[in-house]
């Protein structure tokens, strides 16, 4: 089935006017944009996104696609703040309930009914919702151990909380408010800053800028003698 034939589909099911079941239509739509996106992208998947949904859905009960991409993007600030890196590349955009990726969206499609499952259900409040969970006992996952660390900050510092109150959190966040309604989040400047007050923090790499500063003064310059010999001494501390 090529692209256009699918576009076609979707085209037609605006005719569909008496449909007394939304929920219907609203599968049908995001199962055939999951199409779509397979068939323009062979290998589609970012293995690490992979890899955190499955530990988040292993790890956690009660997950909502909401609740998963909020949690994503906390884990991202929590990265950023701890190793002045981001957790992945996702993008995220600025929506009325907070961040919101269509990547993780797509992915998870993509990934349900391998080791996850995706199942469309009715929350406590009784609003429709995407749940994420287990379909196999074991699985596998290639994260390194800061990584892991900060999806379990995350899970262990939001994984109860009321999703009303990790909407509120995401949407108070300084990231989230200096976009606007529907733009790209933008990480650079805040990874900087936080880059900074890490350098600024670490008595290794402080001492080691002054051990060049003394270097420099001394007329020495023999280790730091050009900037990429500094830089690199500094990437060793």
């Amino acid at each position: 089935m090529s692209c256009t034939q699918v576009r076609g589909i979707v085209r037609d099911l605006n005719t569909f006017t008496t449909l007394t079941q939304p929920l219907y239509v609203i599968h049908t739509y995001i199962l055939l944009e999951t199409v779509i996106y397979m068939i323009h992208f062979e290998e589609i998947v970012n293995k690490k996104l992979r890899d955190i949904i499955v530990y988040f859905t292993f790890k956690m009960k009660y997950l909502t696609l909401i609740r998963l991409i909020k949690l994503i993007y906390i884990a991202e600030i929590y990265s950023i703040e701890k190793f002045g890196r981001r957790l992945t590349e996702v993008d995220f955009l600025n929506y009325h309930y907070g961040p919101w990726s269509s990547e993780i969206d797509s992915t998870g499609e993509i990934l349900s009914g391998d080791d996850i499952l995706i199942e469309f259900d009715r929350t406590p409040q009784g609003y429709d919702a995407s749940f994420f969970k287990p379909n196999v006992d074991k699985t596998a996952i290639n994260l390194s151990e800061e990584d892991i660390s900060i999806l379990d900050n995350v899970i262990k510092e939001w994984g109860l909380k009321k999703t009303g109150n990790i909407i509120r959190f995401v949407k108070s966040t300084p990231l989230y408010k200096n976009s606007g309604f529907g733009e790209l989040i933008n990480f650079d400047e805040y990874i900087e800053e936080c880059r900074s007050v890490l350098v600024e923090s670490d008595n290794k790499i402080l001492s080691g800028v002054h051990e060049a500063i003394e270097e420099y003064k001394k007329g020495l310059g023999k280790t730091f003698e050009t900037k990429d010999k500094l830089l690199k001494h500094l990437q060793s501390l």
